[in-house]
This record gives C-alpha cells, structure tokens and sequence, in this order.
C-alpha cells in the first residue's frame, strides 16, 4: 500500500448513476492507498438539454472518508497536479479526448493512469451503437459517425483499466463432436463486479418485502422523438391493463430527462435519485421497461424480476444492439412481450 497523494482527475458525468460507479472506484482508492485523494472534477453535464446532475450530488455520492477532498469548482491542479503524487484521471463512458489533450499539454512528462468507469448499457456497445445513439439525439448523421469512431478510438488507445459493473467471463470455441473443425463459440456470460454493485446497494435500507407492484422504468421515447406523447401513453395504457390483470398495481417512474407533465393520468412513482437505489422500486414485484440501464441493473444486481415490453416503432432498437449489449440483456433480462401477451407472463 503506497503512502503517496493520489490526484483524481473526474469528466464525463452526466448523471447520478454515473456518480455511483465513480464513487465505487474512488472507495477502491481509499481502500488500497495510505496517502490522501482528492477528486478534482471538471464539470458535470446533463440530457436533452435538462440538468440532471450538480456539483452538489458530486460531493452527495462520494465516499464520506477523512482522506477524502472533493474539488468541484474550477482548479488548474485537475490538470497538472504537480510532481510527487499518484495521477488518475477517471472518464465515465470514455476517456474525454480534449480532457486528456489538455492534460498532456500541461505535464507531457508525467501522464495520467486512465480510468474509464461504466456510462451504461452504452458502454458495453460498439461505435456504431454510439452513432446510433447520438443520431437519436440530433445533428445528422456524419458528426456522429466522426464523433463515435474517435471516441472508440479513444476507448482502445488511452484507456489503462476498466473498472467495469459487469465482467466478460469469454468462452472459447471448442471442437465439433466431429472432429472436423472449430465448434462455434458459446454466448459470452457476466458476472457482476461486487466492488460496484456494493455501491448500488449501499444506501439502501435492509432489504424491503416485495410488493405487488409492477413499476415501469420510462425512457425518453418522446423526447428523442421516436414516439408521440399520445402513442407513448397509449402503450403505456395497456401495459397498465396488464399489470391489473396480473393483480399488480401499475406505476410508472419517469425518466430525468422527461418533461414534468407527461404522464397525465397514469400513477407515478417519482425518485429524485438511479432507479437502482430506490427502495420502492427494488422492492417492486417486477420491473418493466424496455433496453434500460436500470432494468438491467435491476435484475443483476437484486435479482428483481423484469420483463422487457416491445413496441414495434421501437424494434429497430433492439435490432441495433451490440453483441455484448445483447448477451447481457439475454443473461439477465432474458423476458419479453408485447402489451398485449404481458398478462399471462406476468402471472
């Protein structure tokens, strides 16, 4: 265990999530170095133009050590933190390339170790994922083509460790019983990273009775969009029918980025913090949604039974998946329906 300061360089958080799996490694630092830690983060962002993380929530998530010091306020030491101590500089999703550039400029002599902390199911996807994503967002199609190449680019060339939620546990390809050549290779299993997961689960109380409740885990769907708000309730509607017909109580937990009145009509769940860390909704009966994060991180980390809805205006997302995303989908939310055959499944 080395007595060195250690000088943490923090970008790319733009949610509260984020902060979970940052704060997980930043543990990981207090636990294995005897010399202080100073998180020097270099601004926090948001979604589809709405705020959804501050500087306050940095300081909120972070580990409550006595060796640890919390920066969130311009400081040039998050760029050249000087000689004699441990640099890491730590990205979610990926390592910022205009960050990392601008750290170079100033110490050329003295690098930072690159830590790159999960951002999402978005993490585990390919660079066509990425544009894919980002075309969703807005501004055509060839800025987000130049964007997610060198950002995969950036992934593959700087990154020094991944401090990842879930692990690749690969399985080589065997022989054909034949003998005549190379079996093809089993689907990749996960398992999760239990130094992670303890951060999901820290704040939560003691484990909570399960209730009969199905809550669904919204999506920006109107926002990016790729439904109306009338459509969007209208499927939303029927997943409610179903869930009472399965004698669940329905309720919808809204997604950050949504805007505050377009669940009218519909009983919703509202949490100010990652779905994953609410007792509510870990304690729900089932968890509905569609390719989410949390639903994902729900049944891997709680065991919670969740089920993936289809909308057809929305196949073409699941059609896009990486092979990765897709095995961990299929390995952990391995369900799925229509509205109309949710009932039954339920039950």
């Amino acid at each position: 265990m080395t007595d060195r300061p250690v000088a943490v360089t923090l970008s790319g958080v733009r949610n509260r999530t984020h902060l979970v799996h940052v704060a997980s490694y930043v543990r990981h630092l207090l636990a294995t170095r005897a010399g202080e830690v100073v998180v020097r983060s270099l601004g926090t962002g948001g979604f589809l133009g709405r705020t959804t993380v501050t500087a306050e929530d940095v300081v909120d998530f972070l580990p409550d050590d006595p060796g640890l010091t919390v920066v969130t306020g311009p400081d040039p030491a998050a760029l050249a933190p000087g000689d004699g101590v441990e640099w890491v500089y730590l990205a979610v999703g990926a390592p910022g390339i205009k960050p990392w550039a601008r750290m170079v400029a100033h110490q050329p002599l003295h690098r930072p170790h690159v830590v790159v902390v999960d951002e999402g199911l978005g993490t585990y996807g390919t660079w066509r994922t990425r544009r894919d994503a980002w075309v969703r967002q807005g501004g055509g199609r060839v800025w987000p083509t130049v964007r997610a190449l060198a950002v995969s680019t950036a992934v593959a060339r700087l990154t020094d460790e991944r401090w990842a939620l879930y692990v690749r546990e690969d399985h080589r390809p065997g022989r054909r019983p034949d003998g005549a050549g190379p079996a093809a290779a089993h689907p990749a299993r996960w398992r999760v990273n239990p130094a992670v997961a303890d951060e999901f689960r820290r704040r939560l109380p003691s484990p909570a009775r399960r209730t009969d409740r199905a809550v669904y885990l919204a999506q920006p769907w109107v926002a990016l969009g790729l439904l109306t708000a009338d459509d969007y309730l209208a499927h939303l509607a029927e997943i409610g029918t179903a869930a009472a017909a399965a004698g669940l109580d329905f309720v919808v937990r809204p997604h950050p980025a949504d805007p505050d009145d377009l669940y009218r009509g519909l009983p919703v769940a509202v949490g100010h913090g990652p779905a994953e860390m609410d007792p509510d909704v870990v304690a729900a009966r089932v968890a509905l949604g569609s390719t989410s994060t949390a639903l994902l991180n729900l049944a891997a980390l709680y065991g919670t039974t969740a089920v993936r809805v289809r909308h057809p205006r929305l196949d073409h997302l699941d059609l896009g998946l990486g092979p990765d995303q897709r095995s961990l989908l299929d390995q952990f939310v391995p369900a799925s329906a229509e509205p109309a055959g949710l009932a039954p499944l339920l039950r």
